[in-house]
């Protein structure tokens, strides 16, 4: 199994090999920031009853070193933090925090990237977490149509269980792997393989070992007309004795219609098979709907259809209304500001966050709003919606909502003040678990001598996710 060892040998290849930094002047910069920030929280136990407010106040020296080269970006940070409470005084600690990232064009064809992070909050009393993560991974352009990816996720956190609402500590790995073939210019053929496991540090019904191998193939026989096809196939093995064992077989096609440069119509059709224990799940899903823009990352695709379940187990036959959602796209209307939209919706087996409820549907959807309101003076608004649903093992229903704003003021090069509120309302259904609302506000000085060297830092799908809905 890939070991967090190989992240960080990752990380050291691109610190360590020569080539880049022979070939172009390497700028090195050091960084020292002081940042003080003072928090309120109204909620601060996310409880429905009795909330307990909480103040604190927190003082980070940082250091920071960047290289920067033509061919490598590098950039290393430890930013030890001090935290003070004004009530819970048995919580007050000096914190470790620490960071790499590395970027290497290592040949002509083949990129590297790592990032490791060290977040050293202590996880001894409910309500605080922790998380300690690792990533890399190596792109290679084998041939002119072929490219090859590796990829590799470790995370060890102690964080609050969406299942039962408790603070637990478990560990993920995920090892991935993927090849594509393009022949023609719209036209790819391709497999992806991935091994996951989640594994608590006490026994826990999440638990699992997971194996999921799929194969893709896009084809346009004219140039307004093709079509999409997927299959995966998931092997997934609980570490309990509860016997929820499955495996998973599903199948899509989709048929494209052109309609001009930026909008395309389509038809599609997607088969799931989940066999149990407690006997087969069967969903038929046709769909019809539009794409807008659509490229590998960026653009709006809608669509509705109907979700006919067959089951085996005593739930019964039913059929629901489903809205086929993929959706990121960012607006830069004017100089000054840029909207960033992002949403999705799936349905199938829960992953790492409640693995052991089996089948749910999940509506994610979200925005942010950037704007500079003067030279020094910029804002930000921003909200999210996410709906999960559990249907097999449980009759449960998640709902929550996020909605914030904050204004970032920069008087002097050197120093930078801002604030931020952000109201959260959690709602479930599920008896085991208590619906709350919490507030925060946030304010924040920052002395900052200059601007620190990063890699590329671009807002990706994936970065714009994790800032919203985790």
């Amino acid at each position: 199994m890939i070991t967090p060892l190989a992240c960080l040998l990752a990380a050291a290849t691109c610190l360590l090999l020569p080539g880049p930094f022979a070939q172009a002047r390497m700028v090195t910069q050091i960084v020292p920031t002081l940042t003080v920030t003072e928090e309120y929280k109204d909620n601060y136990f996310q409880t429905g009853t009795d909330p307990f407010e909480e103040w604190t106040t927190s003082y980070e020296l940082g250091f920071s070193v960047g290289f920067l080269s033509k061919r490598s970006k590098i950039y290393l940070a430890y930013n030890p933090e001090y935290t003070d409470y004004k009530n819970l005084n048995e919580r007050d600690s000096l914190d470790h925090n620490a960071s790499l990232s590395a970027a290497c064009q290592v040949t002509r064809h083949t990129s590297a990237k790592a990032d490791i992070s060290y977040d050293g909050h202590d996880g001894n009393n409910t309500g605080e977490s922790w998380e300690h993560s690792a990533s890399a991974s190596v792109d290679s352009q084998l041939t002119k149509t072929v490219k090859t990816s590796l990829g590799y996720d470790y995370s060890n956190s102690f964080d609050q269980q969406l299942r039962t609402g408790e603070y637990k500590e478990h560990q993920t790995n995920k090892a991935s792997a993927s090849i594509r073939k393009a022949f023609g210019p719209q036209n790819s053929i391709g497999a992806n393989f991935s091994y996951e496991t989640d594994d608590y540090k006490n026994s826990d019904a999440d638990e699992y070992e997971s194996y999921e191998p799929s194969a893709f193939l896009n084809y346009w026989f004219t140039r307004r007309d093709g079509f999409e096809t997927n299959l995966e196939y998931e092997d997934r093995k609980f570490d309990t004795a509860a016997g929820n064992d499955f495996e998973t077989i599903a199948g899509d096609i989709r048929y494209i219609r052109k309609f001009n440069r930026h909008l395309d119509g389509y038809v599609k059709y997607r088969h799931y098979i989940s066999n149990k224990k407690d006997g087969d799940y069967v969903i038929y899903h046709p769909s019809a709907g539009v794409d807008w823009g659509i490229t590998e990352d960026s653009g709006v695709s809608i669509g509705a259809g109907i979700l006919f379940y067959d089951r085996d187990n005593d739930n019964g036959d039913s059929a629901d209304p489903f809205l086929d959602l993929n959706a990121y796209k960012v607006f830069n209307f004017s100089p000054k500001g840029s909207l960033s939209i992002i949403g999705s919706s799936s349905y199938g087996e829960s992953d790492d966050e409640a693995a052991s409820l089996g089948y749910n549907i999940t509506y994610e959807a979200g925005f942010s709003l950037s704007y500079m309101l003067a030279r020094r003076l910029s804002s930000q608004l921003f909200g999210s919606y996410k709906l999960q649903q559990f249907k097999e093992t449980v009759d449960r229903q998640d709902d929550t909502y996020e909605v914030g704003g904050g204004l970032t003021w920069n008087p002097l090069k050197w120093l930078q003040i801002g604030a931020e509120a952000t109201h959260t309302n959690f709602k479930t259904d599920d008896a085991s678990r208590e619906d709350y609302e919490e507030n925060t506000i946030t304010v924040y000085v920052r002395f900052i001598p200059e601007r620190p060297i990063r890699p590329d830092k671009v807002l990706s799908r994936r970065s714009l996710e994790k800032e919203l809905f985790d």
